[in-house]
């Protein structure tokens, strides 16, 4: 059992807090609903923020992959394009090296023309 003395401090220090107790006047009421109501429409601020913030990031998302995906398309063209133009330059290569091997039967045609020549006019 809860001795006498004790139960009447706790119920004094009930009565002292309930006689501090002021009813909230009519402005200081309309001031807290005034706080109450910026901070929902600060949250609600802040969740539209949010919301938007992520519609935002999922659009560049997409268009960051439609990005990686016409780079991709970009190096498969470069890379048939160097496939073409080495094939180009080997096939150069072979015209040069023809070229120059037909510069050298033509030389040699022609020494041998001459040399043919010489021979038949001083046998004749």
């Amino acid at each position: 059992s809860v001795p006498s003395g004790e139960s009447q401090s706790v119920a004094g220090g009930d009565e002292d807090a309930l006689e501090e107790y002021q009813e909230l006047s009519t402005r200081e009421e309309q001031d807290i609903e005034s706080m109450m109501e910026m901070c929902e429409y600060a949250v609600s601020n802040a969740e539209a923020f949010a919301e938007k913030l992520f519609k935002e990031l999922q659009v560049l998302d997409g268009l960051l992959d439609e990005a990686l995906a016409e780079v991709d398309t970009i190096e498969g063209k470069l890379s048939s394009y160097e496939e073409m133009l080495q094939s180009v330059k080997d096939q150069m290569d072979q015209i040069s090296q023809s070229n120059r091997l037909i510069q050298i039967s033509n030389t040699n045609n022609g020494k041998l023309l001459d040399d043919i020549q010489f021979l038949v006019v001083s046998h004749l």
